[in-house]
Order: structure tokens, then C-alpha cells, then sequence
């Protein structure tokens, strides 16, 4: 962002944060995003009229809503004062963003319209659009039938495991360690995350999160930052699973005050530096698997977790 979209969206961040009382969690989401955009955190709110007359670029705008909605999730509730700002924000951008719409549900205590809202326009909905497209109910099958501890492929099973048998340097080795470590089925054994999925577990491996919940929701902050396509959708689920306590994934109970707004940052800005999204179709895990891994998260640019 150019320092004048940087401001302005700390400044619309800041008017959601004061409508109903700034919270503290809300006031380190301020500080963390000026730190992250290289401006000032020290800014005032603006009327949502101001905003006609921005120079903003489609995207900018989009993304200065976007912000709008995380910072109105912060308090962990989501108030009739912060709904009403954040239409009159997205009303004066021009901005069509479908969370609003979400925000809407939530604060109409409408969880369950939200989530079917939310799931037909998530990274899902296309992995099974895909699956029915090339191996039609069989392929569909294949996604839901681990889940329920079924559609267990022995042959698919050994072929991950025996990435153990790789050198200890490897992608492949550092995957089969998480794997064996976390005590996590391999794709194929019941239970397993479907081969579709097994991108969530190398974005473990190269990010070096762990699975414990404030883990998680890094994890996924740093899917959102390499994701292109809709990356806010990682950001805004993630969110209200481990920050609201709404139930959005079938493999992580939900929690609650777990947004760390330095740190969620911190790891969106280091997926946003890589140069692969893992998450798009296509992907090929056994093309990183043979890979050393230090080597590997050098040339995708994947930084330190501690920078």
C-alpha cells in the first residue's frame, strides 16, 4: 500500500475500533497493522462520508473493508454499532464485499446461514467442484470419505510414509516428522486428511507452525498471505474459529481470544512473501518432498519465523 491507502485504512480501522469502545485487542490490531504497513499508528478515525472522495483503486478499497471487518471481530462480538459503520464504510467505497454480509449473520446470531454462506465460497467448495469434474462421486468420495474414518487406501497410505525413508534434510523427511510427531493419520489410513489437503500439512513444514490452536491460527494467517484467491477468506475463518469460538473446521475445536494481532500479522506478511501458493490447484507435494528443506523455503522466500 501507498502511505496515503495505508493511513487511510489505519484511520477506518480505527473509527470500527472507537464506535462502541476501543478495546485493547483492537487498539494492538491498530499498532500491529501500522507496523506491518510501514505508517503511523497514531491517527484519528474518519467519517465514513470522507471516504467518497478517495482515490482508491478496486483493490485498495476491497482491502481497506477488509480491514474494516477484521477490526470489527477483534472485541469478539460483533456490535450494531460496528455493523452499521462497516456498511457505511464498504457503502461509501463501492466496495461489494460478501463478509459484510457475514457480519450481518453473526450479529444476527445466524451462525449457521453464515457458515453455509461462508462454505460455498471457500477454497472447498472448489476442490470438490474439481473432483466431481475429473472422477466424478468417486473423486467427491475420496474428500468426504476420510473424514468419517472411511475411504482407506493402503497403497496411497505407503507411498506417504515412506517419506520417512528419505534424507533427513528432505521436505519429504521433515513432513513424515510432523506427521509421526503430532500423531496425525497419513492420507490413506482412516481418519487422514484427504490428498487434496495434504498442502495444509506442508505449509506446516515450511512455515514451521505447530498444531496447537494459537499455532493454527498463524498457520492459516501465513496460507492467507501465499493464497491468491480471496486470501481474506483464510483471514475472516480463522477468526471466528479460534478468536470468536465458531465452529468452521471439522479437525480443530473451536476457541476463543486467540487473535494476536503481532503475531497473525507477522506470519501473513511472511506468506505474502512467497513466491508459491500451495494451496492452488495443481500442487504437487512430491515435487518439494525429495527437496531440501532449508534450500527449499530459500528460493520460495519464506523467511524466519523471528523476523
Amino acid at each position: 500500500m501507498s502511505p496515503t491507502v495505508a493511513t487511510l485504512a489505519l484511520r477506518v480501522m480505527r473509527t470500527v475500533a472507537r464506535c462502541d469502545g476501543e478495546t485493547a485487542t483492537e487498539s494492538e490490531l491498530v499498532i500491529a497493522a501500522a507496523q506491518l504497513l510501514g505508517a503511523s499508528a497514531d491517527v484519528d478515525a474518519v467519517e465514513p462520508d470522507e471516504l467518497r472522495d478517495a482515490a482508491l483503486d478496486p483493490k485498495q478499497a476491497e482491502q481497506v473493508v477488509q480491514a474494516a471487518i477484521l477490526t470489527a471481530l477483534m472485541d469478539g462480538e460483533v456490535s450494531p454499532s460496528e455493523l452499521t459503520i462497516v456498511r457505511a464504510i464498504a457503502a461509501a467505497l463501492g466496495v461489494n464485499e460478501p463478509r459484510v454480509k457475514n457480519l450481518e449473520q453473526l450479529a444476527a446470531g445466524r451462525v449457521r446461514a453464515m457458515w453455509v454462506d461462508l462454505a460455498r465460497r471457500s477454497w472447498a467448495r472448489d476442490v470438490f467442484v474439481r473432483a466431481l469434474e475429473t472422477e466424478g462421486p468417486r473423486g467427491v468420495w475420496k474428500i468426504v470419505g476420510p473424514m468419517l474414518g472411511r475411504a482407506k487406501d493402503p497403497e496411497l497410505a505407503a507411498r506417504y510414509i515412506e517419506t520417512g525413508a528419505l534424507a533427513h534434510d528432505t521436505m519429504g523427511y521433515a513432513y513424515f516428522q510432523f506427521v509421526t510427531s503430532n500423531e496425525l493419520p497419513f492420507p490413506g489410513e482412516g481418519n487422514g486428511v484427504a490428498e487434496a489437503g495434504v498442502w495444509h500439512d506442508c505449509a506446516h513444514v515450511l512455515g514451521g507452525y505447530g498444531i496447537e490452536p494459537s499455532e493454527e491460527i498463524q498457520l492459516v494467517s501465513f496460507v492467507a498471505g501465499f493464497s491468491r484467491q480471496d486470501p481474506f477468506f483464510w483471514l475472516f475463518t480463522i477468526t471466528l474459529q479460534f478468536h470468536l469460538g465458531i465452529s468452521m473446521s471439522p479437525y480443530s475445536a473451536p476457541e476463543t481470544g486467540l487473535f494476536d494481532p503481532p503475531a497473525v500479522l507477522r506470519a501473513f506478511q511472511r506468506g505474502a512473501a512467497m513466491t508459491l501458493d500451495l494451496s492452488a490447484s495443481g500442487f504437487d507435494p512430491w515435487q518439494l518432498f525429495p527437496r531440501n528443506l532449508e534450500q527449499l523455503r530459500r528460493e520460495l522466500n519464506v523467511g524466519p519465523r523471528s523476523a
